[in-house]
């Protein structure tokens, strides 16, 4: 994987040269983009570590008090354009994520449109499962720091393998844009423990949403449907041991027990729901989500943010509450304890397995931005941190009460 990923890197700077001399000395079809962010965030806790997502298997606190990784990341994209109705796109990205700061090929796909209507993809794509979730490595393009972690942090896929439609039409004072897509994961997450991974590889991945966008508005409902391929490996002793022809002779369920909490085959679905304001200074989002599977290792859970934003001249003051809370925090009932220390260790296993995924978090943010160039923007953000259940952290240790304060402040920038 990781020899993979340097040759895709090293083929991606020959082609930004290349593509930069053409662009500057012969065809004008050629682009050469970029965009990077470098930040520092400082925890006030050594007890947890505090991530941007669950794709980080270690972040600030716990790891190192002051951190200059959570944040910071660096992309280049190189777009060309052989005609009027059809384009291609190649982006990499480097960034903390499961592959430690590996650059990732996130895009690379071409695009062609029939017409005004309708736009065909097919490629590698960018999972735009959420409003600003295609962008969420590009800081420049938002108010905050990072995206609220409580909302966007359990979206563990930044692509997919795979294609998409849009079809937009006008409606009354605005446009209408409906979006399908299919493809396969790629990517794989860390989970409890850092030397943990998930793999996504080759998980089928579908899903449609639809927008409607006017001069100040932008209101979007999605779906989305990720089928896990492979088992996680630490749950498989586990379901070994539930699903054993020994146990299953006295307790005839108990493989269905094993079979419930298993992830191979299983559905992971995304359903969403928000707005956006814009309108001069004042910058107003509200999203709303529920994630559910069809294993007992993911109960339901739903998240949803409010941000607020006001521009005066060069200054955007902002503040942004999240939060993120497991549904039904009940574990179903498991085998009858106290008959043998090995059913006792599955079922402690099993009640483990399932209060690991219980999440209940919110976060108040305040911050501010400051554009410094059409191109560049400085800001600086302080999140209080409220965790009664643990699922979006890392690392977190015996006595810890649940609360983490950040400092961060990053410099961002598009070229």
């Amino acid at each position: 994987m990781s020899s993979r990923f340097s040759r895709i890197s090293l083929l991606a700077c020959f082609l930004a040269h290349v593509a930069y001399v053409h662009a500057a000395e012969e065809d004008k079809s050629y682009s050469v983009s970029g965009f990077g962010t470098l930040g520092v965030v400082h925890s006030n806790t050594r007890d947890v570590d505090i991530v941007r997502d669950l794709t980080q298997p270690y972040g600030v606190g716990y790891s190192r008090q002051t951190d200059f990784g959570v944040d910071s990341n660096l992309g280049l994209q190189i777009n060309y354009r052989p005609s009027e109705n059809f384009d291609t796109a190649l982006q990499v990205v480097a960034r903390r994520s499961a592959e430690v700061h590996q650059p990732q090929l996130t895009w690379a796909y071409a695009r062609y449109l029939p017409n005004d209507t309708v736009q065909l993809r097919a490629g590698r794509l960018g999972f735009d499962v959420y409003l600003l979730a295609d962008s969420r490595n590009v800081a420049y393009s938002y108010q905050w720091v990072r995206p609220p972690v409580d909302f966007f942090g359990n979206v563990v896929i930044t692509y997919f393998d795979g294609a998409d439609v849009v079809v937009s039409r006008p409606l009354g004072e605005g446009i209408v844009r409906a979006k399908f897509f299919a493809g396969v994961a790629r990517e794989r997450t860390t989970t409890d423990s850092q030397y943990n991974y998930l793999s996504l590889n080759g998980s089928p991945l579908t899903g449609a949403h639809i927008e409607y966008q006017s001069q100040n508005w932008i209101y979007r409902v999605g779906y989305s449907e990720l089928k896990f391929k492979h088992e996680f490996p630490p749950l498989q002793g586990l379901l070994d041991g539930f699903r054993s022809p020994a146990l299953n002779a006295v307790f005839p369920y108990a493989a269905g027990l094993g079979n419930a909490l298993s992830m191979e085959n299983k559905r992971f679905k995304y359903l969403s729901a928000g707005a956006a304001y814009d309108n001069g200074p004042l910058q107003v989002q509200l999203m709303v989500n529920r994630l559910s599977s069809e294993s007992l290792l993911f109960p339901a859970s739903r998240s949803a943010y409010l941000t607020m934003g006001y521009r005066i001249d060069n200054w955007t003051p902002y503040a942004t509450y999240s939060i993120n809370k497991t549904e039904d925090q009940k574990i179903p009932a498991s085998l009858p304890t106290g008959i043998s220390p090995g059913i006792d260790m599955l079922v402690a296993g099993f009640n483990q397995s399932i209060s690991s995924q219980f999440n209940h978090q919110t976060t108040l943010s305040i911050g501010v931005r400051y554009d410094l160039t059409e191109k560049s923007n400085l800001k600086l953000q302080v999140d209080q941190i409220h965790a009664d259940q643990f699922l979006l952290v890392r690392n977190a240790q015996p006595g810890w009460n649940g609360k983490a304060r950040l400092f961060s402040l990053a410099f961002n920038f598009i070229f």
